[in-house]
């Protein structure tokens, strides 16, 4: 960013003193002059008395070239905007890598050691599948905490891998199918759930607030489990509360 905005300040300057040459040319008494805002040919081939190109025509050729580097830094800039930060965790688990000494233990000394101690302006060149914020959470959040478990248990190892020894090594895939699963089963339990509630509780009242429950449980779960647009959310949870609604008033009768 820095970078652009000084080519938008040479920019600037430039254009600045390109105006400037055009007034003093539009003023000058020679006809060639006169005719460099009507005429590109003249304009780029007219010499100066040593023979140089015009100082109007280089002044542009000048700006050319840097607005061609202004608009490259920009698209550039852009394009690695719309690429993903790295995860938490895995920064996390980047710097504990390299601070452990049993692990990498590469203690950099140079004037880039704190290069990795803040992620605001990193960027993951091969981030990770896209994902639903179930897979998220178990990838960053329940493996994490299993796996500390398992080592205060002393029920898993660290083994050796392509990065050095005493690493655990999870699969991107069994994740990926755990939280399907997961999802799976909780959506096609809640609705039997909520009609076998539903069926159990005598009350009218009592049922009709257990409908706000289960619709807020429903679409908390949607939110969670398929990273829905607001509208979609909004659509299936009326539609999962008519559903019950249908329900109480049959079974009402």
């Amino acid at each position: 960013m820095q970078n652009i905005l000084y080519l938008q300040a040479e920019i600037y300057g430039l254009r600045e003193d390109l105006r400037k040459i055009e007034a003093q040319t539009q003023n000058a008494s020679s006809d060639d002059l006169n005719d460099f805002a009507l005429d590109w040919f003249t304009l780029a081939s007219t010499q100066d008395e040593n023979g140089r190109v015009n100082q109007q025509w280089q002044k542009f050729l000048q700006l050319r070239l840097l607005l061609k580097e202004y608009n490259e830094a920009v698209i550039q800039y852009h394009q690695m905007s719309e690429m993903p930060k790295p995860s938490t965790n895995d920064l996390a688990g980047l710097q504990e890598w390299l601070r452990r000494p049993s692990l990498g233990a590469v203690y950099l000394t140079g004037r880039d050691r704190e290069v990795w101690s803040q992620g605001t302006d990193l960027v993951a060149i091969a981030d990770r599948p896209r994902s639903n914020r179930l897979r998220s959470w178990i990838a960053d959040y329940l493996v994490p905490a299993l796996h500390r478990i398992g080592r205060h248990l002393r029920t898993i190892r660290g083994g050796n891998s392509e990065f050095g020894t005493n690493f655990a090594e999870y699969s991107d895939t069994a994740i990926t199918q755990a939280a399907n699963l997961l999802g799976t089963v909780l959506a096609s339990l809640l609705p039997v759930v909520a009609i076998i509630v539903l069926y159990l509780i005598e009350g009218m009242g009592i049922r009709l607030g257990l409908v706000a429950v289960f619709s807020a449980l429903f679409s908390t779960c949607l939110w969670f489990l398929n990273d829905g647009r607001l509208i979609e959310v909004f659509s299936a949870t009326s539609a999962f509360a008519a559903v019950q609604v249908v329900f109480i008033s049959v079974s009402g009768q």
